[in-house]
């Protein structure tokens, strides 16, 4: 009769209240103590059999970091998060205080298991919160596990339910070549080539605020987007298009390239890296809805709302951009 092997992975031992407890060492020779004791000692033996299946697979995640709180998570991983803009770490900060800290800030990482987040998302959805508030929301859980995840401090992300992160936009409306004039018109001199800039360019409002006169190619009919203007808390901090793709050269037609040779002749801050579209105290132009609403208010629309330009105060919600036709020459 062969001699029967003796357990060479991790230890069990009687404690004195009678509960058994394990002992073991992840692949790195580190001594972890079970995260809890087990009432037998087939049942303590089981579950070393799976520590030791989940090690040689990859599988494991240390129960110690798994203790530690979404909350102290969170303050750490901010710290790594260099590269988000201003607006971006605004949203964030937001959606953590309003959502998520309240219900997870206190929870250890690997008690947050997918039913938790369904149950959070459930919640969320039957507050009457706007389907894109939701949307972020959940989207920002899900990177901050994903995360956790990449360190080691949990095993799988729960955030499991798909399309819970993706915002659904409402149709798309643009102006019509008669509105984008009739609204030209009616905001004034001092506006006319910002709405006509936007229609025609596709310039958000950040963009346009941000347009310097040496990226306007008079002679070409052109202007290049290499800076726009973000607004956080009443602050404007100017700094680069978000990404690549939007720092670009657009090519207006001839009706709006002569309202901006106009506009600069008579509105733009002086030197090249003055703003084309100041206000009229010379500071960054803030004001977006005042720009629209002068001009509305006379065509009997409603003021402006939303991102994007303000030329689509001359339609009803839902507002988003698109580019109005380009006229025909």
């Amino acid at each position: 009769m062969g001699r029967r092997e003796r357990r060479v992975f991790g230890s069990v031992r009687r404690l004195s209240s009678g509960r058994w407890q394990v002992r073991y060492r992840d692949l790195t020779g580190v001594m972890h103590t079970g995260p809890h004791t087990f009432s037998s000692r087939s049942d303590a033996a089981r579950y070393l059999a799976l520590v030791e299946a989940d090690l040689h697979r990859g599988a494991w995640a240390d129960p110690k970091l798994g203790r530690t709180t979404l909350g102290e998570w969170v303050d750490g991983w901010q710290q790594t998060t260099t590269n988000l803009r201003p607006a971006t770490r605004d949203l964030y900060a937001y959606l953590l205080r309003r959502f998520l800290l309240p219900t997870f800030g206190q929870a250890a990482l690997s008690s947050i298991d997918v039913l938790a987040v369904r149950s959070w998302l459930a919640k969320l959805q039957g507050e009457q919160l706007s389907p894109s508030t939701v949307a972020k929301a959940y989207r920002l859980l899900s990177r901050i596990l994903g995360a956790a995840v990449e360190a080691g401090y949990l095993l799988r992300n729960p955030c499991t339910v798909k399309g819970a992160g993706q915002e659904r936009a409402p149709e798309m409306r643009f102006a019509t070549v008669a509105q984008v004039a009739a609204l030209a018109e009616a905001v004034g001199d001092r506006y006319r080539a910002l709405v006509l800039v936007a229609a025609y360019g596709g310039l958000r409002w950040g963009e346009l605020v941000g347009l310097k006169v040496k990226r306007v190619d008079l002679l070409h009919g052109r202007v290049t987007v290499a800076e726009q203007v973000g607004e956080v808390n009443g602050q404007f901090i100017p700094g680069p298009p978000k990404t690549q793709a939007g720092r670009r050269t657009v090519t207006l037609p001839a009706v709006a390239a002569a309202a901006l040779a106009d506009h600069l002749a008579e509105f733009a801050d002086p030197g090249p890296d003055g703003l084309v579209f100041p206000a009229p105290e010379g500071a960054t132009c803030a004001a977006r809805t005042s720009v629209a609403a002068g001009g509305c208010g006379r065509l009997g629309r409603p003021r402006w709302r939303g991102c994007g330009s303000m030329i689509f105060a001359i339609r009803p919600p839902p507002w988003r951009w698109r580019p109005a036709p380009t006229p025909a020459s």
